[in-house]
């Protein structure tokens, strides 16, 4: 916000020239800046942002869309008694979704959202029912429907979890339904997502190597119930080295690794962890073992180096074994950082959040 040099009387006789053409003021550089830092704490008056905002009003929808103009409406807003954002909130409905979708608008909407009280956001937002897949693929409307995610109560988001579910495979590998997936699965209970994360999983194989999807296969092992991590850990068994190799589905593989052993539920996951090590370790009577193969592989090797990060007890020393053996094949700079890691581990102890193996 500036720091306007100003005296009260001047800055007085300055809204004075203002108010008569506001909405033009409003969206000049210098007007907006002016008029923003009169509605900043105890900078102006209340009889000042109640001028401001009875000269706003009747334009306030031309202005949440203009590039100085919005940040006006958004200090009005935040300055605004309960009375007045409700003004707002009544004379911009039946253009939610076009502000919504819009540049600067999309801001605006934002603000409303994470300062109103629950009834006043689902009014707000209603009508973006049915049209919020047209939201999300929006470059400024996605912004909105992560908000609307974050800051409203799980039950009132239902009908975009409906409209989500629609369309799952087509927004998961959306660069921005991704994101929208992600804010759910972090906010709202399991049992909620049910058929959402239900029909992600049934295409979980190609969720993994998409680069977008994937970050959705990644936030369904932080934050699904045990049984939608198990699946996707066995999914990424069947063709371990497949994923591992891959240059986006190798950080689901670490994640597979992290929330197998320090995630919250890795006490349940302690089988398909075991399964993990078991597929990494097991040797091969011809050609190269897992372990072997992705050790000197531009993007394996980093799931090696995560292998071994969260490795303990035999699992660690067995690790350790193959890679002093294989160390004649790791002076590459990528079996460099391997041998470099295990040393870094060994030096640190038992790992991050890892005991001793029971």
């Amino acid at each position: 916000m500036p720091d306007i040099k100003m005296s009260p009387e001047e800055a007085a006789q300055k809204l004075d020239r203002l108010l008569p053409r506001f909405a033009e003021a409003a969206q000049e550089q210098d007007g907006s800046r002016f008029l923003q830092w009169r509605l900043v704490g105890d900078v102006g008056t209340p009889a000042e942002r109640d001028r401001i905002y009875e000269a706003a009003l009747p334009k306030v929808v031309e202005l949440a869309s203009d590039v100085f103009g919005n940040f006006v409406v958004q200090k009005i807003f935040e300055r605004g008694t309960e009375e007045q954002q409700q003004g707002i909130v009544d004379k911009i409905q039946g253009g939610i979704f076009k502000l919504a979708t819009d540049k600067y608008g999309c801001r605006v909407v934002q603000k409303m959202l994470e300062m109103l009280s629950p009834e006043s956001q689902e009014r707000l937002v209603s009508e973006l029912e049915g049209k919020v897949i047209d939201c999300i693929e929006n470059m400024h409307g996605n912004h909105v429907v992560q908000i609307m995610v974050k800051v409203m109560h799980p039950t009132s988001v239902d009908f975009i979890i409906k409209d989500v579910a629609s369309n799952a495979d087509k927004m998961a590998a959306h660069q921005y339904g991704c994101r929208v997936i992600q804010r759910l699965l972090e906010r709202c209970p399991t049992d909620q997502l049910a058929p959402l994360v239900g029909r992600l999983l049934s295409g979980i194989d190609k969720l993994a190597t998409d680069r977008h999807g994937n970050y959705v296969a990644q936030c369904i092992l932080e934050h699904g119930n045990t049984e939608d991590k198990k699946r996707i850990i066995d999914t990424i068994c069947k063709s371990f080295v497949h994923y591992a190799k891959n240059k986006v589905s190798s950080n689901v593989v670490e994640k597979c690794f992290s929330v197998s052993t320090i995630g919250e539920d890795a006490a349940e996951l302690a089988e398909e962890r075991d399964q993990l090590y078991q597929i990494v370790l097991k040797s091969t009577g011809g050609g190269d073992s897992p372990l072997r193969t992705l050790v000197n592989d531009k993007f394996g090797n980093y799931t090696v180096q995560s292998i071994i990060k969260y490795s303990r007890g035999k699992d660690r020393e067995a690790l350790k074994q193959k890679i002093q053996d294989m160390e004649p094949d790791l002076r590459t700079q990528t079996g460099k950082h391997i041998i470099a890691c295990m040393k870094k581990v060994e030096a640190e102890g038992s790992g991050p959040g890892q005991g001793e193996e029971s």
